[in-house]
């Protein structure tokens, strides 16, 4: 089986164009299906985009959202629209509603946005300044009521999706897999953050990181140390690879905006 991973492609800044030209690469690469975690585009639009993807692409697409797929929107509107568009179309699988997905035997794709949570570096004194909570009704209700408001709605976000992870990490256990592919957005550990070669310095640790999914992650491989276990995601739009434990490897993904590309063909 060939999957061809992608992230961070940002359909919405391309003119349809470049978007038809992006498609055919992905078909070119001959692949069974495409992995895609997060920033495809922005609410208004992250469905229809996804919808011509397919259209093109003729393949099943398992995607996880990130942080742009909110921008302009609210949380629990463009979830119940990725719902929708899981239950409508038959190759497009938002991963937090497709739940397990079995590619081939043994081999299990789970997935969930994921959020950075704040708890990694320095939030209360970092100089970052995210577009998030502008541009996502929900963060930008709760900031500008203060800083406190705002971390406890992030860290709300990612625990929700943190216990998600968990409950399809242990159904994916459960069906007895030997790899488990783990899709989500933000990097579930610092190591795994990097920006121009270094990793993310305590300003942007606490938006570049979802330490919720990380402890959930790494005490779950420990505990099965018989099976392989591939995270991939995006967010920082700078490459990592990361094996916290010899089971357990992260792999981040590198992106430029105006220029989506295929990170990479997955082949087992």
């Amino acid at each position: 089986m060939k999957l061809a991973w992608l992230t961070d492609i940002h359909l919405n800044f391309l003119k349809e164009g470049a978007r038809l030209k992006f498609y055919q690469e992905i078909v070119k690469t001959n692949s069974d299906a495409i992995l895609l975690t997060g920033d495809i585009a922005e609410a208004p639009s992250v469905s229809a985009l996804l919808r011509e993807m397919c259209s093109h692409v003729k393949k099943p697409i398992y995607f996880v959202l990130g942080n742009h797929d909110f921008y302009k929107g609210q949380v629990d509107d463009v979830k119940k629209e990725m719902l929708q568009l899981t239950n409508d179309e038959a190759l497009l699988f938002w991963m937090p509603a497709a739940g397990c997905q079995t590619l081939e035997k043994d081999i299990v794709l789970v997935g969930q946005d994921g959020w950075a949570d704040g708890r990694l570096g320095d939030y209360y004194h970092s100089i970052c300044s995210m577009y998030d909570s502008r541009m996502i009704a929900d963060l930008f209700q709760q900031s500008i009521l203060g800083k406190k408001q705002l971390l406890e709605k992030m860290q709300q976000l990612a625990d929700h999706d943190a216990a998600q992870l968990k409950d399809n990490l242990t159904q994916a256990i459960a069906q007895q897999a030997k790899k488990i592919i783990v899709l989500t957005h933000i990097p579930p550990f610092p190591e795994a953050s990097m920006h121009k070669g270094k990793m993310c310095d305590d300003s942007y640790l606490p938006f570049f990181t979802a330490k919720a999914t990380g402890d959930i992650l790494l005490p779950i491989a420990k505990e099965n140390p018989t099976i392989e276990f591939l995270v991939l995601c995006g967010h920082t739009h700078s490459a990592a690879v990361y094996q916290p434990c010899t089971n357990l490897i992260v792999k981040a993904g590198a992106a430029e905006y105006y220029k989506p590309k295929v990170q990479e063909i997955i082949t087992f």
